[in-house]
């Protein structure tokens, strides 16, 4: 990846629609997303397995340390796939903010936590929340994104005095 790419700041998602679709359609667009994270260059796949059955698949960045390190260092996660949804790690602000504005997810402490898809339409726009964070942590691995910043100069003035 080149060193001086930037990314785009432009980050619209359609509305999520909450109308039930079709299950066949619903497990393709599942397989399609797996199949586009798994093609992405540079990751490494873990999966957390209680019995026999996986339950959740963690996606890292493949220049990220040995498993014992890990949990004390989350920035190299990129996401979770589990049946609850995708949990997607190093997203910025604005498209935080879109996911949650647009009805793809809820926000976590440390991540967005995102519907799966159930159709092609909804799986090419999961499919940009995910390359997002995946641009993100490509460019700044290192860096934890910043979390929001409020100013006091944007706070409201309000009057102490009656006005009788």
């Amino acid at each position: 990846m080149p060193e001086n790419r930037k990314i785009e700041t432009r980050f619209d998602l359609p509305i999520r629609i909450r109308s039930r679709k079709h299950p066949g359609t619903e497990l393709q667009a599942r397989l399609d997303l797996i199949d586009r994270v798994a093609d992405l260059q540079g990751i490494e796949v873990a999966e957390q397995a209680d019995d026999a059955v996986s339950c959740r698949v963690d996606v890292y960045l493949s220049d990220s340390p040995p498993v014992a390190l890990r949990a004390e260092r989350p920035s190299t996660l990129l996401c979770s796939l589990s049946r609850d949804g995708i949990a997607i790690y190093g997203l910025d602000r604005w498209a935080r903010y879109q996911v949650l504005a647009r009805g793809w997810g809820a926000l976590n402490e440390a991540c967005a936590q995102v519907h799966l898809p159930r159709d092609t339409n909804e799986l090419e726009a999961v499919w940009q929340i995910v390359r997002r964070a995946y641009d993100n942590r490509q460019l700044e691995p290192e860096k934890e994104l910043e979390g929001l910043v409020v100013s006091t100069w944007d706070w409201p003035k309000y009057s102490r005095t009656s006005l009788q």
